[in-house]
C-alpha cells in the first residue's frame, strides 16, 4: 500500500524525475561552451537528446538528477581552398559523461572519435560534424546500459549515506533538492520505501515553505499598508495550495481596510469663500468653585481570567500512547496569532525517541478554518522532536493568520508520532 501511494504521488507531481521504477533515465545537458558558439552548443545538446531518446533513456521531466553531459574536443582541423568557399577538414572526439547533477557523482563515460568536413565558416563545419553523428551506434547503447547498472549498484551499496545526504538537505531547507535527490532512488534498492516516505515529507515541506514565503511577503506589505502590492502577491498563490485559506483570510482583511475601490479617482473642487474679519474681545468671567467632597467607594477586583483547566477542553486520542495537557491558549493581536502551550508525555516505550509532530487544522467558535501555523522555534507546521518515555515535554504551537479576536477554538487537530490528537472547546484569552 505504501509503495502504491508513492507511485501515485510521482504521477501527480510535476517536479519529480520518473525513476520510481527499474528504468533510469537521463536529461541532456548543454556542453561547456568555451570557444563554442551558442548554435553549436544547442546542436550538440540536441544530438545527445536524440541518442537518449533512441535508447529509451530520455527523461520527461526538466528536473532530473541524472544527466548526460557532452564534450567536444577538436583534435585536428585543416582548411583547403575551394572554388567558391574554403573547405574545412575536422577530426574530433565526442565525450559523454553520465553523472548526478546534484552531488557530481560520476556513473560512466564514453569517448567516440568523429570526423567530417564542411564549407564556409568553422562554425558551419562543426554543426555539419555534429549532424553526422550516428545515433544508432552501438557504443551509445552500451554506455547507457553500463551507466544505469552503476547507478543501481551505487544506490544499493550506499543507502545509508544517501538518506543522510537527503536529511541534510531537508535540515538546511533545501526541500526541492531533497525531492529531486530522493525521487531518483530505484525501487530495487533496500532503502526505497524509506526514501519514499522521506520524499513525501520533503515535497510537502517544499510546497508549504514556498506558500508561507509568499504569505510573509504579503503580510509585510499589509503591515506597511501597501495593500495593492499585498494583493498582487496573494493573487499568485494557487487555490490548491495548503495556505490558500490563510491567503483568502488576509485578502478579506485587506479589502476591509480599502474603503475606496482601487479604480475610483477622487477629485476635490476648491471653492473660494469670502471671510469677514472678526475681532475677538477678551472677556473675563467669574466662575464659582464648588467644594469637592471625597467619598470612599468600595472597588470590586477585576474578574480573573478562567484557567484552561477550569474550562476543561475535551481531548481525544486515536492511539493510547501519549497524553496531552493544555497549559494556555493566548491570542496575540500584534502577531495575528494564537499561541497554544501544552505538555506531551510519551506513555509507550520505543526504541526511537525522535518523534514527528504535525499540525492539521483548526476551527474557531465562529466557524472559520485555519491551516497556517508553525511550531516553537520553527517556520513550518511539521517538525520532529525527541519524546522520551515517561518524560513530560513542553512545547508551543503558533496558529497564524488570526485576524479577529476569537473567543475560542471549537476544534484543533494535530498528530504526534502516530497518534491523532483532537481538542475541542478550547478558550482563547487575548493579550
Amino acid at each position: 500500500m505504501r509503495k502504491l501511494y508513492f507511485i501515485l504521488f510521482l504521477l501527480l507531481s510535476s517536479t519529480l524525475c520518473l525513476n520510481a521504477q527499474s528504468t533510469i533515465n537521463f536529461q541532456a545537458m548543454p556542453p561547456v561552451e568555451g570557444d563554442m558558439s551558442k548554435e553549436v552548443s544547442n546542436a550538440l545538446k540536441l544530438k545527445v537528446e536524440q541518442i537518449l531518446t533512441r535508447n529509451g533513456a530520455a527523461a520527461t521531466s526538466l528536473y532530473n538528477a541524472f544527466v548526460v553531459e557532452p564534450q567536444l574536443n577538436l583534435l585536428d582541423a585543416m582548411s583547403t581552398e575551394g572554388l567558391i568557399r574554403n573547405v574545412h577538414l575536422v577530426k574530433a572526439e565526442l565525450t559523454l559523461l553520465a553523472k548526478n547533477a546534484l552531488d557530481g557523482s560520476m556513473y560512466g563515460s564514453i569517448v567516440v572519435p568523429i570526423a567530417g568536413n564542411g564549407k564556409g565558416s568553422m562554425d558551419q563545419t562543426l554543426r555539419s560534424l555534429i549532424a553526422n553523428i550516428k545515433i544508432t551506434d552501438a557504443q551509445y547503447s552500451r554506455f547507457i546500459r553500463n551507466a544505469r547498472q552503476k547507478i543501481m549498484d551505487h544506490y544499493t551499496q550506499n543507502c545509508g549515506t544517501i538518506m543522510q545526504k537527503a536529511q541534510v538537505m531537508m535540515n538546511t531547507g533545501k526541500y526541492e533538492d531533497a525531492v529531486a535527490y530522493l525521487s531518483c532512488v530505484p525501487e530495487t534498492t533496500p532503502c526505497y520505501e524509506q526514501a519514499a516516505e522521506a520524499l513525501i515529507q520533503a515535497s510537502g515541506l517544499a510546497k508549504t515553505m514556498n506558500c508561507e514565503a509568499q504569505l510573509l511577503v504579503a503580510r509585510k506589505y499589509y503591515i506597511l499598508k501597501e495593500y495593492d502590492k499585498a494583493l498582487d502577491v496573494l493573487a499568485k498563490i494557487p487555490m490548491s495550495s495548503d495556505c490558500n485559506e490563510a491567503a483568502r483570510a488576509l485578502t478579506d482583511s485587506i479589502e476591509n481596510h480599502i474603503t475606496i475601490p482601487r479604480d475610483t479617482v477622487q477629485v476635490e473642487k476648491i471653492v473660494e469663500v469670502p471671510v469677514e474679519k472678526i475681532v475677538e474681545k477678551e472677556v473675563i468671567k467669574e466662575v464659582p468653585v464648588e467644594k469637592v467632597i471625597v467619598k470612599e467607594v468600595p472597588v470590586t477586583a477585576p474578574a480573573q481570567q478562567p484557567t484552561v483547566s477550569a474550562l476543561n477542553p475535551k481531548i481525544s486520542y486515536s492511539q493510547n500512547n501519549i497524553q496531552v495537557k493544555i497549559l494556555s491558549c493566548e491570542g496575540v493581536e500584534a502577531q495575528h496569532a494564537v499561541i497554544i502551550s501544552f505538555v506531551v508525555t510519551n506513555i509507550e516505550r520505543s526504541d526511537n525517541d525522535r518523534t514527528w509532530w504535525s499540525f492539521h487544522n483548526a476551527i474557531d467558535n465562529n466557524g472559520n478554518s485555519y491551516t497556517g501555523g508553525h511550531w516553537e522555534g520553527k517556520s513550518y507546521r511539521e517538525s520532529t522532536r525527541d519524546l522520551p518515555y515517561d518524560v513530560p515535554v513542553k512545547w508551543k504551537f503558533y496558529l497564524t493568520d488570526v485576524y479577529d479576536k476569537i473567543s475560542g477554538l471549537s476544534y484543533l487537530k494535530f498528530t504526534i508520532r502516530n497518534c491523532v490528537v483532537t481538542i475541542k472547546d478550547l478558550p482563547v484569552t487575548w493579550k
